[in-house]
């Protein structure tokens, strides 16, 4: 040291790296301390320029190291103080300050403070785009990490973007055969992963491994990794015997005396599933066990890992204990919503997807509705919430006692989760539990109490966040005679059913992989948006989802409310075909009247679904002037020519792109047929520049028992500076009436409407990032106080929306639910309206009744 002190220091911070990316963070953080303490000590009274950089180099392996070992605080600190280091030393806008700034952004985001996270990831960005040459890799860096932020804000399209550019610019100036483009596909395909498009992320992990295989040996971290997340998205995919080869690769090249738990972690649970899958279950219950003990050997692992490693190996022990089971897949379920509840906006990893797959399989393996319940309630349950983390991040941001209490919660959720670890641990471990199950408790307590203070102080918050469990006796209590719920889950490899009627409840496991399942659905969906029908995916499907059994326990129902995840609720239920051997050719709308649950629950809380008067107050929005938006993004853009790093810095809405939307004069006409349909009690009409944000916030509007909406909708991250679900109106007078209608800005709105008709955009769309259809946009309505949307999965001409919606109004208005409403409105278009083409699906299928 006393020699060579940077060169020293630089291995030292190096090698701690290494040391924990195996798997021996201890050893690691023995070695780089002693070296810190020393080095410190050797550079105080010269302290030059590669001195300085060598100590932030040390601050920051510190951090890495101390942060797989869970110490976040102490992760936190150390990044700040390479970040301190550097900033001193060589001023602001240096890259490599820059490098300090995007690390730093990446740590507060492993410590889950996004939003802290986001602002940091910012600021490397503004700086790198000011000051830092486009060739330097900090610049693409930056970037990049921006995107890994956004991504894990519940923003993945935008992410998506960012890393794309990114990995565009690295590819420019780096050459595609480098190590850090590999790093750039490996965070491309990560996000991707995130989003659940399998499919895409399979060529991309391979490209990275064999980068990263090349330049920093196989056996490395980042190439072990690409191989076991190619395996995911292969099992997923439904190859498991793919899977198996993949992730058996992977798990070899860790080595059979790893004590790496966290790359363990993403193999082993994937690898025992696809070896029972191809009838290898000796082997799937000798990795189960071993797994198991290396994840209670160690001290890093969190509650997921100790509940999930239990699960696979009682769920692979040919003379397992049903009760046993049962515990280890609620203990499973405990641990997922925790932390969904932590980090909402993070939504579900693949790996929780996997355990919840899993899950499902048991519960209808045993007939167990209960479970299977619970598990689907928390994959759709966390998908909303997701698409709600933007509104409640505009909240807390506007009421500082909420964000003071949110971080009261997450420390009491961090205390719960250390005292379930310990307690998991000590019962897997034999050890004496009393004094642990005393912590426990008391943890628990207070969590729930943080939780009860939330949702009694800001209910508004409560109704974005996850929802509690419902109870199948509660769902089954709500139903009428001849109702039934019906909710299909593709979640992860499996696909599963929960039939739900008065009298009784059956967990499913339908024959159809996910892979099958969502392509006949994609195919479905497809034909018939560009006015064609794939007859042969519809009759697959049908038979699919609904096998004899399902059929016999659907048999006395008349009315199904369909509750559908993932991409299947994208897709109108009305177009399936299929249903039994005599009734083959006709439409599930024949034979069943449809509405669709948003949430897995009873319908707590709503108000009748019946007309209390005669007549009713119409307010409609239509034809907003987008042209306003190429004015404005002429006035904010002036002379100045757009540079590369506009592209990554802007954070306003892109108003040039809005723009170039479609104008939609067709709805003025379908608007004003909708009030001249009705014998309407009032109505009022905003059309043009007049559909703006300030006419949404009028007493009118407020009054309005339906409303309609017939204008464009955007998913989250479809134009960038829209983060969340949105619809466009004029532009206003007021600055802050941008035209952006956004999801966050409609929950804060007065809409007790008893209906909210959204028009002439795919507003049952998918919100993308493998959130399920109308998450964002529903969940607001009724934060603000609506009751049933009338929505539609695809655009439709004028004449016919307009019809379907005033006759779903007087069907409405002459006694009938909303669901019989409707349903007999889209037989009226189909046998009685002589409009042209409404016999045709791509007419009548896309409308849909969303319950609350």
């Amino acid at each position: 040291m006393a020699d060579y002190p940077i060169p020293m220091a630089d291995s030292a911070a190096l090698l701690g790296v290494l040391w924990t990316q195996k798997g021996e963070p201890e050893r690691a953080l023995a070695m780089v301390e002693a070296t810190y303490g020393d080095f410190t000590q050797a550079i105080a009274d010269k302290p030059s320029a590669g001195a300085i950089l060598a100590k932030s180099n040390l601050e920051h392996s510190l951090s890495q190291i101390t942060l797989r070992m869970g110490r976040t605080q102490d992760a936190l600190d150390y990044q700040k103080a390479s970040l301190d280091t550097r900033e001193a030393s060589l001023g602001p806008y240096h890259p490599d300050t820059v490098a300090a700034y995007y690390n730093y952004a990446q740590t507060l985001r492993r410590a889950g403070q996004m939003q802290e996270a986001e602002a940091i990831a910012r600021a490397a960005v503004e700086r790198a785009s000011a000051h830092v040459d486009p060739s330097h890799p900090s610049y693409a860096r930056a970037f990049e990490m921006l995107g890994i932020v956004l991504a894990n804000s519940g923003r993945p399209i935008e992410a998506t973007e960012f890393l794309s550019n990114a990995l565009e610019l690295k590819r420019r100036y780096e050459g595609a055969d480098t190590l850090i483009f590999g790093y750039g596909i490996h965070n491309l395909a990560t996000i991707l992963l995130q989003r659940r498009q399998f499919e895409e992320v399979r060529p991309l992990f391979s490209e990275a491994e064999e980068i990263m295989s090349r330049y920093q040996g196989p056996s490395s971290a980042f190439p072990v990794l690409a191989l076991a997340y190619n395996g995911q998205a292969s099992l997923a995919l439904g190859e498991p015997a793919e899977a198996r080869r993949l992730l058996d690769d992977a798990f070899s090249r860790l080595g059979k005396d790893t004590k790496d738990v966290e790359a363990l972690s993403r193999i082993v649970p994937d690898l025992v599933r696809s070896l029972r899958l191809v009838d290898l279950p000796d082997k799937a219950l000798g990795h189960a066990v071993a797994y198991e003990q290396r994840v209670l050997a160690s001290d890093t692992t969190d509650a997921f890992e100790i509940a999930f490693s239990r699960l696979l190996r009682v769920s692979a022990t040919p003379s397992r204990d049903d009760r046993m089971l049962a515990e280890a897949a609620h203990a499973v379920l405990g641990a997922i919503r925790r932390s969904t509840v932590s980090d909402q906006a993070a939504g579900l990893q693949v790996r929780h997807l996997a355990a919840i797959d899993l899950v499902l399989e048991t519960a209808a393996r045993h007939q167990d509705p209960s479970l299977m319940l619970a598990a689907m309630s928390l994959v759709s349950g966390s998908d909303i919430a997701r698409a709600a983390s933007r509104g409640t991040e505009k909240l807390s941001s506007d009421h500082p006692e909420l964000a003071t209490m949110l971080s009261f919660r997450r420390q009491m959720s961090d205390r719960f989760e250390k005292a379930d670890r310990a307690m998991l641990l000590a019962l897997a471990r034999g050890g004496n539990a009393a004094d642990l199950q005393v912590e426990l408790d008391e943890a628990s307590s207070e969590y729930e109490a943080a939780e009860r203070s939330l949702h009694e102080r800001f209910p508004a918050w409560a109704g974005m966040g996850l929802q509690t469990t419902p109870s199948i006796s509660a769902l089954r209590a709500s139903l009428k005679e001849g109702e039934a719920v019906f909710a299909v889950a593709p979640v992860y490899y499996g696909s599963y059913a929960l039939v739900v009627t008065p009298d009784s409840a059956h967990a499913v496991q339908l024959t159809t992989s996910r892979r099958q399942l969502v392509d006949l659905a994609n195919s479905l969906g497809s034909s018939v948006r560009v006015g064609a029908l794939d007859e042969g995916a519809s009759h697959a499907l049908g038979h699919a989802l609904f096998p004899q059994g399902v059929r016999d326990q659907l048999a006395n129902t008349k009315k199904l409310h369909i509750h559908a995840s993932g991409p299947l609720g994208s897709l109108p239920f009305s177009l399936v075909k299929g249903w039994g051997e005599d009734d083959d050719a006709a439409w599930l709308t024949d034979r069943f009247v449809l509405s669709y649950m948003s949430a897995l629950a009873p319908r707590e809380g709503k108000s009748a679904d019946k007309v209390t008067s005669d007549a009713l107050n119409l307010v409609a929005f239509a034809a907003p002037q987008i042209a306003n938006f190429t004015i404005a993004t002429a006035e904010q853009a002036g002379s100045a020519s757009l540079q590369i790093s506009d592209f990554f810095t802007r954070t306003s809405v892109d108003r040039l792109a809005v723009s170039t939307l479609p104008p939609l004069p067709g709805t003025a006409e379908e608007v004003r047929a909708i009030a001249t349909s009705v014998p309407w009690k009032n109505k009022q009409l905003f059309i043009g520049a007049e559909a703006n944000e300030a006419a949404m916030r009028r007493e009118e509007t407020s009054r309005a028992d339906i409303l309609v909406l017939a204008t464009h909708g955007l998913v989250a991250g479809e134009i960038e500076g829209i983060a969340e679900p949105a619809l466009i109106l004029s532009t206003g007078a007021d600055a802050s009436d941008d035209g952006v209608l956004t999801a966050s800005e409609i929950a804060r709105l007065d809409i007790p409407a008893d209906w909210v008709i959204l028009s002439s955009c795919d507003s049952a769309a998918g919100m993308g990032g493998g959130l399920p259809a109308f998450s964002g946009l529903a969940q607001a309505f009724w934060q603000a106080g609506a009751d049933d949307l009338l929505v539609t999965h695809w655009k439709v001409r004028d004449d016919i929306a307009a019809f379907v919606s005033s006759r779903t109004v007087l069907n409405y208005l002459g006694g009938m639910t909303k669901a019989d409403a409707l349903h007999h409105a889209i037989r009226q278009l189909r046998t009685e309206s002589g409009i042209e083409g409404a016999a045709s699906p791509f007419a009548w299928a896309p409308f849909v009744l969303i319950e609350r």
